[in-house]
């Protein structure tokens, strides 16, 4: 099985390598981190709270989290599938909403390559995001008494290992 952890830098990095993604984000690669408990989230500790890694992220930001690892077939091969989650926050310019950035994470072609992010393997040793289609939706939390809320974006993805080792 493949490390969570491993998973989850590379996929900062190919997020990292969408062009028009972080220029989506407002440029700033930074943007783009992934979350582990009992670390520090965009300058902020998560005290092994995911929905506070949520609440810290900046408008226009990236967070991914692993979801858990279970048992999978490929063919008649038994593998390990990774779930994580793309939380999304969009940008405070008016042009570039989720719509956008769910768009780019699926149909932007990562930096010196030629197929687009949907095609393009996250990790050598598991199929590209296509072989589990991406989904989004939209997530509210409630964060005051008054009602106020916090909107933000969940895309669940799934890479399955190509072998069991």
């Amino acid at each position: 099985m493949i490390n969570p952890k491993t998973l989850l830098a590379e996929w900062v990095a190919a997020l990292q390598a969408l062009p028009n993604l972080v220029e989506a984000l407002g440029g700033n690669q930074n943007h783009i981190q992934f979350y582990s408990e009992n670390a520090v989230v965009f300058g902020k500790p998560t005290q092994n709270n995911i929905r506070m890694a949520i609440l810290s992220m900046p408008p226009g930001s990236i967070l991914v989290a692993w979801q858990g690892s279970g048992p999978g077939r490929l063919g008649n091969a038994l593998v390990f599938v990774h779930d994580f989650s793309l939380y999304l926050r969009a940008p405070e310019q008016a042009d570039v909403g989720y719509e956008d950035l769910f768009n780019l994470i699926v149909n932007d072609i990562p930096a010196g390559a030629s197929l687009r992010m949907l095609h393009t393997p996250i990790d050598p040793n598991c199929e590209p995001m296509d072989f589990y289609l991406p989904s989004a939706r939209r997530n509210t939390i409630v964060i005051s008494a008054d009602g106020a809320t916090f909107e933000y974006f969940e895309c669940p993805v799934r890479l399955i290992e190509s072998f069991n080792p």
